[in-house]
C-alpha cells in the first residue's frame, strides 16, 4: 500500500542538537579520520550510556560497517574526514514520521552552519540495508554536509527499532532506552496485549521492527523516501524562518536523493512516485531494486573472435534468489576453483557441514550428482543458470561465513508475511542465546547498545536467529537445512507480498546514474541494475545512465580481508564521482557521461567499453 504524503507529519517531540564542529560535529560525531580508525567508542556507564555516547558510536559503528578506512581506497582523502581538519559545526533535528496505517519512519535532518540559503540544495540520503538513520552518514550524507547541502536522512521504516518482551523496552530514536511503549519517540512500539501473549508463550523473545511491525516496509520505501524530503523541506523552514524571505520548495532548491544497496532501491522506488518534481536527480549504488515485466535480454560481448551471445533471463526478486543461494551455495563453494576466494579456509575448514549440506540437496531432489564433487558443481551450476555471474559466487564464503542469505529470508518472509508479534514463518524468532544456541534473556549492557551496534536485521549484537523445530527454540535448528527449505517453500504464499514491491522503471526525465560492482555476490547484476536500465523506457533513457565497476562488489567495509584487497576496488569513490558528475549536470549543464563499465573511473568517452541498447538486448561489454 503506498501512503499518501499528506498522512505523514512530524512529531511535536522533536529532538534538536547544535554541534559545535570542535568537541562534536555533524559527521564524525567528534571522533574525526583518527577516532574512525581506533578502538570502539565506550561508555562512562555500560548500562546507562548518554545519547551523545550512543550517537557517536552510532557513527563509528556505520562507517566500520559501510565504508572502507585504509587509505589506500581513498578514505582520508577522496572521501571520510580528512584528518586535522575542522568538524562540520551545524544542527541535527531528529523526527518520527507517522503514516495513516500506523507504521513509522526514523528521520533526521543535517543543517551544516554554512548551509547557503541563497543557493540551497538538500541531499536526500536513504539507510542501506535494515539499518537505523545513520546508515547513510558515511556515504551519501557526507558528500551533501561537505558541499554546504542539508541532508535528511530516512530509516525507510525498518531500522534498529529493537524491543525485549522481557523488559518491555526498546530504544529511542536517539538510542536511550524506554519501558513507555506510548513514547512518541521509541523506534517500535508493538500491541501491549501481543507482548504479553508472547511473554507468556516464549519468553526471552526480541522484535525487529523490519521482520515484526506487521506491515510490509518494502511496499513502502518509495514512499518514505519521498515523504522524508517533504519533512526536510518543512523543518528547513521551520528552522531557518528568521533568515529566509521565501519559503524553501522544491522549486528553489535543489534536491538529490542518494542511496546504496536497498537505500538505492528505495530512491528508485520513490522517483516513480515523484509527481510533484521533488527531486531534481538521483544517485544510486548496488540498488536492490525488484523489477516488473518480461524477461531481460542480455548480449555479453565476449572476448576477441569469440563473438557474441543473447542471454534471456528472467526477473528475479530478492526473496527468490536469496532462498536459492541459501539452500545452493552452501554446497556450490565445494566446487570453487579459485583457492584465493576470500575466506575460503574457512569453509575448507568445516567442510563436514557443506558436505553434509550437498547430501540433503541430494536427498531432497535438488540436485543430482552421485559424489559431493558432482553435486557441487550442479549446485553451482544451477546458481549460474539463474543468472548470477561466476565471478559473484567467488565471494559466497563471506555470505554463508556471515548467514547473509539465511537473515534476508527469515527477515523478509516474516515482513512480507505480515507477521507482526505473532509466529513468524517456519518457526523462527529472534533471541540472545547462550553456550548452546538456546534463547537467554538479554542484558542490560546488551540493550543499552542494540541502537548503535546493532544492523535491523539479524543476527546482528546479541540478537540471534532462533527456530522452534519442536525441540524448544534454537540457533542451530535455525541453520538447519529443513529451516531453509521452509523459507524456499513460502514464495507462493508471499507473491503478492513480493509483487507489492515491484519497480515500474520508471525514474523520469532527470539526471539519474545507477552504479552497480559487476561482482556483486549479494545483489547479482543481472537481477537489478540491468534488470532495471533495460525496463526503463527509450523516452525516459536520455537522462539515465548504468555504470557497470568491473572490479566492484557489494560491501567496501570487507576490503581489508585476505582475498578481497587486491581483486576489486571501492564503490565509494566512484559513488562521490557520480555526484559530482549529476552536480556538475544539474548547474552547469555538463553532459553526463554515457553508460560504460568502469575500468578504472568513469570516462567521457568509454569507447568499446559503452553499454548500448538495441532494440531489446542490452549489450554489456565482457
Amino acid at each position: 500500500m503506498l501512503l499518501a504524503a499528506s498522512a505523514v507529519a512530524a512529531s511535536a517531540a522533536d529532538l534538536r542538537y547544535e554541534f559545535d564542529g570542535v568537541s562534536d560535529d555533524l559527521l564524525s560525531a567528534g571522533l574525526g579520520a583518527v577516532g574512525l580508525r581506533g578502538p570502539l567508542p565506550a561508555f562512562a556507564d555500560p548500562v546507562q550510556p548518554t545519547r551523545a555516547e550512543l550517537r557517536r558510536r552510532a557513527v563509528y559503528q556505520n562507517y566500520r560497517g559501510l565504508v572502507d578506512l585504509r587509505a589506500e581506497s581513498g578514505f582520508g582523502t577522496r572521501y571520510g574526514p580528512r584528518a586535522g581538519a575542522p568538524g562540520i559545526a551545524g544542527v541535527e533535528i531528529l523526527t518520527r514520521l507517522r503514516a495513516a496505517d500506523g507504521a513509522t519512519t526514523a528521520a533526521m535532518l543535517q543543517i551544516p552552519r554554512d548551509f547557503s540559503i541563497g543557493k540551497p540544495c538538500l541531499i536526500v540520503a536513504v539507510s542501506s540495508g535494515s539499518r537505523g538513520i545513520y546508515a547513510a552518514l558515511p556515504t551519501a550524507g557526507e558528500w551533501g554536509l561537505k558541499r554546504g547541502c542539508a541532508v535528511v536522512h530516512t530509516d525507510k521504516g525498518t531500522g534498529m527499532g529493537l524491543f525485549d518482551v522481557d523488559r518491555g523496552a526498546g530504544p529511542r530514536i536517539d538510542g536511550t532506552v524506554t519501558t513507555d511503549a506510548t513514547d512518541p519517540l521509541i523506534g517500535y512500539a508493538p500491541d501491549a496485549a501481543a507482548v504479553e501473549a508472547l511473554r507468556r508463550r516464549a519468553p526471552h523473545t526480541l522484535l525487529l521492527k523490519h521482520a515484526n511491525s506487521g506491515v510490509n516496509p518494502e511496499a513502502d520505501w518509495g514512499a518514505n523516501v519521498l515523504q522524508a524530503a517533504q519533512s526536510a523541506l518543512q523543518l528547513l523552514n521551520r528552522e531557518l524562518k528568521p533568515k529566509l524571505d521565501t519559503p524553501l520548495t522544491p522549486a528553489n532548491t535543489e534536491v538529490i536523493a542518494v542511496g546504496i544497496s536497498n537505500g538505492g532501491g528505495a530512491v528508485l522506488r520513490a522517483l516513480e512516485l515523484d509527481r510533484g518534481a521533488m527531486f531534481d536527480a538521483a544517485v544510486v549504488s548496488e540498488p536492490n531494486i525488484n523489477v516488473s515485466g518480461a524477461l531481460t535480454a542480455l548480449r555479453l560481448r565476449q572476448g576477441e573472435g569469440e563473438g557474441e551471445r543473447v542471454r534471456k533471463l528472467p526477473p528475479l526478486p530478492l526473496y527468490d534468489y536469496a532462498t536459492l543461494h541459501a539452500l545452493l551455495q552452501p554446497c556450490a563453494m565445494l566446487a570453487e576453483s579459485d583457492a584465493t576466494a576470500p575466506l575460503l579456509a574457512l569453509v575448507l575448514l568445516a567442510r563436514e557441514r557443506h558436505v553434509q549440506q550437498c547430501a540433503a540437496l541430494a536427498r531432497a531432489g535438488l540436485v543430482t550428482g552421485g559424489d559431493t564433487d558432482d553435486q557441487a558443481r550442479e549446485a553451482r551450476d544451477q546458481l549460474i543458470t539463474a543468472g548470477v555471474l561466476p565471478q559473484a559466487l567467488r565471494l559466497g564464503p563471506l555470505n554463508v561465513q556471515f548467514e547473509l542469505w539465511l537473515s534476508v529470508a527469515a527477515t523478509y518472509a516474516s515482513a512480507y508475511a505480515g507477521s507482526g508479534s505473532n509466529a513468524m514463518p517456519c518457526g523462527f524468532s529472534f533471541a540472545a542465546t547462550d553456550a548452546v544456541g538456546a534463547p537467554r534473556p538479554l542484558t542490560d549492557a546488551e540493550l543499552a547498545v542494540a541502537f548503535s551496534d546493532g544492523s535491523g536485521i539479524a543476527p546482528t549484537g546479541s540478537v540471534s536467529l532462533v527456530r522452534d523445530a519442536g525441540a524448544g527454540r534454537s540457533a542451530s535448528a535455525a541453520r538447519s537445512f529443513d529451516a531453509l527449505q521452509c523459507l524456499r517453500e513460502q514464495q507462493t504464499a508471499l507473491r503478492p507480498a513480493i509483487v507489492a514491491t515491484e519497480s515500474r522503471a520508471r525514474p523520469g526525465r532527470r539526471p539519474v546514474i545507477v552504479l552497480h560492482g559487476r561482482q556483486d555476490g549479494l545483489v547479482p547484476v543481472n537481477f537489478s541494475s540491468r534488470a532495471y536500465y533495460q525496463a526503463v523506457p527509450k523516452r525516459s533513457r536520455s537522462e539515465l545512465r548504468y555504470y557497470e565497476v568491473e572490479r566492484g562488489q557489494h560491501f567496501d567495509a570487507f576490503l581489508p580481508l585476505p582475498g578481497m584487497a587486491d581483486r576489486y576496488v571501492a564503490m565509494q569513490p566512484l559513488l562521490n564521482d557520480a555526484l559530482d558528475l549529476v552536480q556538475r549536470r544539474l548547474e552547469h549543464g555538463t553532459p553526463l557521461p554515457p553508460s560504460q563499465v568502469v575500468r578504472t573511473a568513469i570516462v567521457a568517452r568509454p569507447g568499446a567499453d559503452a553499454i548500448r541498447q538495441q532494440r531489446s538486448v542490452l549489450v554489456i561489454p565482457e
